[in-house]
């Protein structure tokens, strides 16, 4: 697994770069960082637009398997020690919604890594800011 920080993309209007790994690169995590409330954020950053039917679901199953591998199998802080001990959330960011296919199978999964100790959450791009 290679991380990949998150930066500005100073050639177009998006505060993040535009190509990120995303869902077509399972064994790579595409951004570590601290939230704001101090939890570990481990971002899968999905750029362009979805299908309709929802058929990256496969893809994105795979590539949750390795952000959890990576959370809770100690990779994460022996890269990040300050991250030990730390809420850890994975967050499906998007430039263009999800369809409801892709929504329902990160819901669903949800219920079962919370038992794990890590929330799933989803967030659009236009929302959320970076900082380095």
């Amino acid at each position: 697994m290679t991380n990949s920080p998150a930066g500005i993309d100073r050639a177009s209007a998006r505060p993040y770069p535009e190509v990120m790994p995303g869902i077509d690169s399972p064994d790579e995590i595409d951004v570590v960082a601290e939230d704001v409330d101090g939890s570990a954020l481990l971002s899968i950053v999905q750029t362009g637009a979805w299908s309709a039917d929802g058929s990256e679901r496969g893809r994105l199953k795979r590539k949750l398997a390795t952000y959890l591998r990576y959370a809770l199998e100690g990779q994460m802080v022996s890269t990040y020690p300050s991250l030990r001990d730390r809420p850890i959330v994975i967050a499906l960011m998007y430039e263009q919604p999800p369809p409801q296919a892709v929504l329902d199978y990160w819901r669903q999964r949800g219920k079962g890594t919370a038992r794990d100790g890590v929330t799933l959450t989803t967030k659009a791009l236009a929302d959320t800011v970076w900082r380095a």
